[in-house]
């Protein structure tokens, strides 16, 4: 009974204390409450979207919060996962409180893409528990804090994508002795001037990222030597600006590297044969820089290797044989470089027993012009480019054998025949570009057949029709379909219904003669990418166009300029870009200004019948780049909204009605060109021009009313090239100052470009893609031209036509680069400038009509480049200087000038010899020849003759000594030439026999 008492006693207590532990293990499961307080504070630093993961934080167990883990025994939190805070339609922002520096058990910290804002706290360094630091993806600010370098454990550190964060040294790294992966790519790291030391002495360091941290070039001397290599199998130093020296630190720093990308660098040495030695290299990607000579035979050695990317560079000769050892090869990008020989010796070096190439692309190569090779050893290849690369010929045979070819770009090539109609034994194929070739004869749904797969199409710049029937259902879902300059017209191609799918579509110059069908409009939802342009497409466009809906998240560009589409503009959807130029629209644009996409970057409406008065409401279209609303009939202010875009780059409000004075543009500091000229605008030329718009590169003014002085602080604009002020009624002198213009002072400085659009949609090719440069209409060599993409090479001052008084200013002999000069119709006087002739790069000059005299200096014919000048009605005098180009100008050149003479005039100057037997021809020849025969060449002559004749003679008179040893010398000469004489008579008949 007592050991049954004693029993129920021992289970009583065994329960009592199993409780025990299970309440004190619940206890320290949960959250500790000064950790909770820590969060709660992080949390309070957030503001955040309705739908945010963070809202979950409530209750007293924080263990349980989303994104929280805990340790199981001891409660403390040891990891916070708070990666994408935010939804798709409203993100979160905050700041990254110091209260996350309370958490010292934790182990990982992932707050990445989170858009916090200010600097990482110094405290972070204190928790020195942390395995995994992922910071990476928000916008963080200023240094990085080196108290980082405390964090001994730590194994991952990522803090790329946070743009505006700047590291002043590095040191800190080399105390991170357990750190296997590192990223800072697109931080600042351009301050730090050793960044080699530290990273080499990070032992066990596997993965390194420092892509577009601006590194800068290096040297030899500042590379470090080392003994030993650590252990990196992956570098990634693209996007920077090193140079060729970066490749000895590469190939020392590790001898196990798997992974290298140097791409988008500046190196433009050779490649070193050192390279040979990183044996286990499977990828290496040296693209886009400017690598030159041949490749290294020693690439052979790399026999692991699976993707090569040498593309983008200026490499010569031929792939060497040593590639047939690199079996394992998957890509090889060769491309846009300049390799040479023919294509299929280069093909066959790439051929060995077992090759699984997949990607080969040789394209932008100056190979020998001969036939598509045979490509049959490649038969696992599923992405080929060979454009621009000189093929000729028919498509042979083997071609059709690839079966798992997926792409195929063989355009910008003399391929010829009609539309290979075997293509449809491509079964695989999903890309086909032959675009830019001289294929010819039709496509017709034989030939498009087997291809179900296929999701692009280029065949643009061929003489090639499409010969497809109204109710043809094709086989593929197309996404991409590139035909400019083919045949589909003159009605629209109803076939295209079928393909709801498209994302990409340019019918451009297809001969379209129709209007757009209604079912047109139920495929626009899809496209991104529309070109519809020079075709001769009529009728309005659907007032329910704005109603499509299109998708957020992507650029959209619709381009149906060049057409004759007609009535007034409809509202958009949200497209990016838009292109309606040379069309027949018509009435105002207020409907367009108020409820058109607000997310235009680019927007042409020139060339149309627009009316009425521009709304005030261009303060909405703040991406606006691109903006061109001339040649229309727009009258009224310009409005003051307009100088609201701050990201404009080009305005063009020219040929329209405009009057009144230019709004302030003063926040437009992107704005490079702006027109508007042919208008009547008035009042003096803005101040701010000078002050607030340095990237200004156009400034075209002409034909308005405007008045005053120019103002002395356009000569700030260090980028200016061309300055119209032309037909205006601009007073006072040409300022001195104009010889400071930096991009027209030194030709050295190379000639700013326009480039406002290149399609990234993906399937698109670069040359079908609408890209487009400004275009201006300039006074060039006595006519008005049309300048597009040759703007860049206009350098041009126009201030023709004004009432300009004063001198032409000698500093503007400065402007060495400048090709155009128009100082036309002013009231300028004074002389030319002697040393004009230091311009060596102009080409048009115009200085007629003005009051200017003196003579030509002669240093114009130091200008050999001039094609055009006029220099009539003046007051020149004087003789024209002998020149190539002075005497090749039409007369018409120096008409009005009467005090002008010489070739090619027909009055001759004075003095000068003119043969009445010879004839007007050879006069004009022998003219040079007599110039010398003058007035002063007589008095010359005569001075000469008494100053010898007195200088000998007189000497002889005066001077008795000299007299008798003059007279002596000739009488010892006598004396000599007698003896000679006799002795010669005697010698002569003694030869000869002959007697007294």
């Amino acid at each position: 009974m007592l050991h049954c008492g004693f029993h129920f006693l021992f289970c009583m207590v065994t329960i009592l204390c199993i409780c025990v532990l299970c309440v004190e293990s619940f206890d320290m499961n949960k959250c500790v409450e000064s950790e909770k307080r820590a969060l709660l504070k992080f949390k309070d630093s957030f503001t955040f979207g309705r739908d945010n993961r963070i809202t979950s934080w409530k209750g007293e167990e924080c263990c349980e919060w989303e994104g929280i883990s805990c340790d199981d025994l001891t409660g403390h939190v040891t990891s916070l996962d708070l990666q994408l805070l935010y939804d798709d339609y409203e993100r979160s922002q905050g700041k990254l409180d110091s209260s996350i520096c309370e958490l010292q058990h934790l182990t990982s910290l992932y707050l990445q893409d989170n858009h916090l804002e200010g600097g990482i706290p110094e405290c972070i360094g204190s928790l020195g528990n942390v395995i995994e630091l992922d910071l990476h993806g928000n916008e963080f600010v200023g240094v990085i804090p080196p108290s980082l370098g405390n964090l001994s454990n730590l194994r991952f550190l990522d803090l790329k994508y946070n743009y505006d964060l700047r590291v002043n040294d590095l040191a800190w790294l080399s105390r991170l002795s357990n750190l296997r992966f590192l990223d800072l790519s697109d931080m600042n790291l351009g301050l730090v001037v050793d960044w080699f030391s530290p990273i080499s002495k990070i032992p066990s360091l596997f993965e390194l990222h420092l892509s577009g941290c601006e590194l800068q070039n290096v040297s030899h001397k500042s590379i470090p030597h080392l003994n030993s290599s650590i252990s990196l199998k992956f570098l990634d130093l693209s996007y920077n600006s090193l140079n060729s020296c970066i490749l000895s630190w590469v190939v020392n720093v590790s001898k196990v590297l798997t992974h290298l990308d140097l791409s988008y660098n500046s190196m433009q040495q050779s490649i070193p044969n050192e390279f040979g030695s990183m044996v286990f290299l499977q990828s290496l990607d040296l693209s886009y820089n400017s690598m030159q000579q041949i490749i290294p035979y020693e690439f052979g050695n790399m026999v692991f290797l699976q993707s090569l990317d040498l593309s983008h560079n200026e490499l010569q000769g031929s792939i060497p044989k040593s590639f047939k050892s690199m079996c394992r090869l998957k890509e090889l990008h060769l491309n846009s470089n300049k390799l040479s020989g023919q294509l299929s010796g280069n093909i066959q070096q790439l051929c060995c027993a077992n090759i699984d190439l997949g990607i080969l692309d040789l394209s932008d190569n100056p190979f020998t012009s001969e036939p598509l090779p045979n490509l049959s050893c490649f038969s696992s290849l599923v992405e080929l480019y060979l454009r621009h690369t000189n093929l000729v010929g028919l498509l042979p045979n083997s071609i059709y054998h690839l079966s798992f070819l997926q792409t195929l770009d063989l355009s910008h090539n003399h391929l010829s025949g009609p539309f290979p109609h075997k293509i449809s034994q491509l079964f695989s194929l999903e890309v086909l570009v032959l675009s830019s070739n001289e294929f010819n004869g039709s496509i017709n749904e034989t030939r498009l057949s087997n291809l179900s797969n296929l999701k692009s199409l280029g065949v643009a710049h061929n003489s090639l029709s499409f010969n497809l029937s109204v109710d043809w259902v094709p086989p593929f879902k197309l996404e991409t379909l590139v035909a400019s300059s083919c045949l589909l017209g003159p009605k629209f191609p109803v076939w295209l219904k079928q393909l709801r799918e498209l994302r990409g579509l340019d019918i451009s110059n297809t001969s379209i003669s129709d209007s757009f069908p209604k079912w047109f409009w139920n495929l626009s939802s899809s496209l991104e990418y529309l070109n519809v342009s020079h075709n001769k497409l009529n009728g309005p466009l659907p007032k329910s166009l704005q109603s499509t809906k299109v998708s957020y998240d992507k650029d959209h560009v619709w381009d149906f300029s060049f057409n004759n589409l007609s009535d007034s503009l409809p509202a958009f959807p949200d497209v990016s870009d838009l292109f309606l130029s040379n069309n027949m629209f018509t009435g105002s644009l207020s409907s367009f200004c108020t409820s058109t996409s607000h997310s235009l970057v680019n927007l042409d409406l020139s060339s149309n019948f627009f009316k009425g008065n521009l709304f005030d409401c261009w303060w909405k279209f703040q991406s606006l780049e691109f903006l061109n609303l001339a040649r229309n009939n727009l009258s009224g202010k310009v409005p003051n909204s307009i100088g609201a875009l701050r990201q404009i780059e080009s305005l063009y409000l020219n040929n329209n009605n405009f009057s009144g004075e230019i709004p302030s543009l003063i926040l437009c500091h992107n704005l490079k060109l702006i027109d508007v000229g042919d208008n009547n605008l008035h009042g003096k030329i803005p101040m701010w021009i000078g002050h607030h718009l340095p990237m200004l590169i156009v400034v075209r003014l002409r034909a308005n009313k405007f008045h005053g002085n120019i103002p002395t602080n356009m000569c700030n604009l260090s980028f200016l090239q061309v300055l119209d002020l032309s037909i205006n009624n601009i007073t006072g002198e040409i300022p001195q100052c104009f010889g400071d213009l930096r991009a027209l002072s030194n030709s050295t400085i190379s000639r700013e470009s326009f480039h406002h659009f290149s399609s990234s949609f993906p399937f698109i090719e670069n040359d079908e893609a609408i890209s487009f440069n400004d275009d201006e209409i300039l006074a060039w060599k006595g006519s008005n031209r049309e300048y597009a993409t040759n703007l860049r090479f206009m350098k041009i001052i126009d201030l023709s036509c004004n009432q300009l008084s004063g001198e032409i200013p000698k500093s503007i002999t400065k402007l060495v680069a400048l090709v155009g000069l128009n100082l036309t119709g002013n009231n300028l006087t004074g002389f030319i400038p002697n040393n004009i002739g230091h311009m060596k790069s102009l080409e048009s000059l115009d200085l007629s009509k003005n009051h200017l005299f003196g003579r030509i200096p002669i240093s114009f014919s130091n200008l050999t480049f001039l094609a055009y000048m006029n220099l009539s009605f003046n007051n020149l005098e004087g003789r024209i200087p002998l020149g190539t180009q002075l005497q090749s100008f039409d007369p018409s050149s120096y008409m009005g000038n009467t005090g002008l003479c010489g070739q090619p005039l027909v009055n001759h100057c004075p003095n000068d010899v003119i043969s009445p037997t010879k004839s007007h021809k050879k006069h004009d020849t022998s003219e040079d020849e007599d110039k010398l025969i003058t007035f002063g060449f007589y008095v010359s002559l005569g001075l000469g003759f008494i100053i010898g004749f007195w200088g000998v003679c007189g000497t002889l008179v005066i001077k008795t000594s000299w007299r008798n040893a003059y007279f002596k010398f000739f009488k010892n000469i006598n004396d000599w030439i007698q003896i000679t004489l006799a002795v010669f008579v005697i010698k002569f008949k003694r030869r000869f026999q002959v007697e007294d």
